[in-house]
């Protein structure tokens, strides 16, 4: 196992060194190998935060040696370019003040939450993992990807990724692997991280389904025949991804599905387009209904006392009394199932579930665990990115004729795995794992790419 884990890393060094954008799609497509762990001098690691140093550490080598080759040649016009490419052109201007300020905010609260944790081991491992690699990748990212066709790419590599997991999950399902209340978890601890997976690579799968069906009046006549089989593969990977996502029974994905797919209704103008989106809806709405007959639905709505819902309250009451007790820095990151616990004698009624990670809520997560000052650097870092995508949106639809039109459809698919994010956060924590911080971080990023190169285009006008 160790001699296959270090060729593993050998070939993804190789492919670091060919090049930084290959080991960036390499890492997306491959979150999954976060659940492949090991220790490193008794440090808990992952394959994926591996694969993010040695990534982070590929560029920066890079970029010392562009540095040193520049140095050599004396030339001090061409150091500031360098330092301006890396470090100005993306972050450092009026634009990205909020978002900034939102990073800022959102580190120091959580090195003063886990400074304060009662459990400062598990709080700098989440530390490191779910925030200082998701950071390293982000700084790579928005220095290493600058093009459209790169952003492309980069969300063909993370639906590609989730049709792969989607395979493998039918697997498990097709040999009857599931939870004992008949859900589906596939190689996830639970069937919401599975749903919490494979949702994007489903949105992003409708989003260039939609994106092609949008511009295909313009290539019909030269290639036809292409693009119908294309779009009829999409279709087929959408079903592929739609079987395993729908025996994960997770109404929080579907909620967020359903809020995507009314955001297109609602920001989309184009009344033969709207109706493909309100065609889509009421798919999805149909289905809803099915799940209606399900176990699982019963149990949500169940009126005793013992239900799904009840379950959920409870957990919000108890989260409500932590933040009472700490409204400032919270309890640092990882503590929530030990504060939880220690919670139980303060309420009537003993607690109907004690396993609890989490608090079924990413905005509270958020709160509890980096404090006061790291939750308002995440609403931020969340209002810098709906504002500037908007913006950008907003000339497109103007027709400004700024860059290309399938840059509309771009942002909607980011807005959109955004605005799910959000929404099943509401029901789950939908950052607070490795692989979701780092789709987090990945959204932002995209985020970044779209914003500089959109004012790039529009400067040359």
């Amino acid at each position: 196992m160790i001699l296959f884990l270090i060729a593993f890393f050998f070939i993804f060094i190789l492919i670091c060194a060919k090049n930084i954008r290959y080991g960036i799609y390499a890492i997306i497509f491959l979150m999954p190998l976060y659940l492949w762990r090991f220790s490193f001098f008794s440090i808990p690691m992952t394959v994926l935060e591996i694969m993010v140093y040695i990534l982070f550490l590929a560029w920066s080598l890079s970029k010392l040696a562009l540095l040193l080759k520049q140095i050599k040649l004396k030339s001090k016009l061409q150091f500031n370019n360098i330092v301006y490419n890396t470090i100005k052109r993306k972050l450092f201007r009026d634009r990205y003040l909020v978002l900034n300020v939102g990073i800022i905010l959102l580190f120091l609260g959580i090195i003063i939450s886990t400074a304060l944790s009662s459990d400062i081991r598990s709080s700098l491992g989440i530390f490191k993992g779910w925030f200082i690699s998701p950071l390293l990748f982000f700084i790579v990212f928005i220095n290493v990807i600058k093009k459209e066709r790169h952003t492309g790419l980069v969300l063909t590599s993370w639906f590609a990724s989730g049709v792969i997991v989607s395979v493998v999950s039918i697997f498990y399902l097709l040999i009857g692997d599931i939870t004992f209340d008949g859900r589906l978890k596939a190689i996830f601890l639970s069937p919401n991280h599975l749903a919490m997976y494979l949702t994007p690579a489903f949105l992003i799968v409708v989003g260039f389904l939609l994106k092609e069906t949008k511009f295909l009046i313009g290539n019909l006549i030269f290639s036809g025949k292409t693009i119908f089989f294309r779009k009829k593969m999409k279709v087929i990977v959408l079903l592929i991804i739609v079987i395993p996502l729908y025996f994960t029974y997770s109404y929080g994905a579907f909620l967020g599905i359903f809020a995507g797919i009314l955001y297109l209704i609602i920001k989309n103008k184009d009344l033969k387009i709207k109706s493909i989106y309100l065609s889509g809806f009421f798919i999805f709405l149909f289905l809803g209904l099915i799940f209606l007959s399900s176990n699982k639905f019963n149990q949500i709505i169940d009126s005793s006392d013992r239900s799904s819902f009840h379950s959920r309250l409870m957990i919000l009451n108890a989260t409500g009394e932590i933040i009472k007790d700490n409204p400032i820095f919270g309890i640092g990151p990882g503590t929530f199932q030990k504060t939880y616990l220690s919670y139980a004698g303060k309420f009537n009624q003993p607690y109907l579930e004690w396993a609890v990670p989490q608090p079924h809520n990413i905005f509270l997560a958020f709160y509890l665990q980096t404090g006061l000052i790291g939750f308002a650097g995440f609403i931020l870092i969340l209002i810098w990115f709906f504002y500037h995508k908007n913006i950008i949106l907003s000339h497109l639809n103007k027709k400004d004729k700024i860059g290309d039109v399938s840059v509309a459809a771009e942002i909607y698919i980011i807005n959109v795995l955004m605005i799910y994010v959000l929404v099943h956060g509401l029901v789950d924590t939908t950052y607070w794992k490795n692989d979701l911080s780092l789709m987090f971080w990945l959204l932002i990023g995209l985020a970044v790419v779209n914003n500089t190169d959109f004012y790039r285009i529009k400067s040359k006008k």
